[in-house]
């Protein structure tokens, strides 16, 4: 029974899919969620837990393609004030939404696995700081398309 319950843990671990990842320090800093840069705004877009885990959501802003987003992981952008277009896209779908930021101001935006009919499906909406600081703390910073 002991082997059986090693090897689905084992078979779980292996069927997560993973992304490049930004530097411990890039991680740490960003964990501080320090105020944007002077004239700019900061938005963290991220994606918490396993649902979907083998499935990689591509995340943009606007035109800028930040990259891809695995079970807990997360990207930080300073950008200036403005409205954004947030977008996923995964599996068999493309979603956006609108986010608006303020020059000083922190937003927070979530990515998430859905069921799909053939293939998952991706889903994005704002969140509150206390959700979206709560689901930074305990992610890693994915390395940004560059």
């Amino acid at each position: 029974m002991k082997s059986l319950v090693a090897l689905a843990l084992l078979l779980l671990v292996g069927a997560c899919a993973s992304v490049p990842m930004a530097t411990a320090d890039a991680d740490l800093q960003a964990k501080q969620f320090q105020p944007p840069p002077d004239g700019q705004g900061t938005l963290y877009v991220y994606r918490e837990g396993i649902f979907g885990a083998a499935v990689l959501l591509t995340a943009s802003l606007g035109q800028r393609l930040l990259g891809q987003l695995g079970a807990d992981t997360y990207f930080r952008v300073d950008v200036p004030p403005g409205q954004y277009d947030a977008r996923c896209t995964g599996g068999e779908s493309s979603q956006s939404t609108i986010v608006t930021i303020a020059a000083g101001e922190t937003r927070f935006v979530e990515v998430a696995a859905r069921m799909g009919f053939a293939a998952a499906r991706c889903a994005i909406f704002e969140v509150d700081a206390e959700k979206g600081r709560a689901a930074i703390s305990h992610g890693k910073r994915a390395a940004e398309i560059r």
